[in-house]
């Protein structure tokens, strides 16, 4: 989780500082983030949308609320989410 949280400090960063940040371990973020996603880097744009998708149907908050889940696992499911979407955007990102 710290990368994504890095790659989400990096991004507000590069809003700040218009965009001109390439921080030396951003390998390893794009590589934490296919493994957060689980698929290859040589994964297709669609294989890594589904892949995406699929995480987030499974750990979607307002889904394991309905399940009546802790809300401790609710807390944990939003930073699970926020990891996914995290990963999805500097893949997409980097691949443009």
């Amino acid at each position: 989780m710290a990368s994504i949280r890095f790659a989400h400090q990096q991004h507000q960063y590069q809003g700040q500082a218009g965009g001109h940040y390439a921080g030396p371990s951003s390998a390893t973020q794009l590589t934490d983030a296919y493994r957060i996603l689980g698929v290859e880097k040589s994964a297709t744009d669609a294989e890594v949308k589904r892949a995406y998708r699929k995480l987030m149907s499974q750990h979607h908050p307002d889904k394991l609320v309905s399940k009546g889940l802790p809300e401790e696992m609710i807390k944990l499911a939003k930073e699970k989410t926020q990891e996914i979407k995290g990963a999805y955007e500097l893949i997409m990102k980097t691949r443009k």
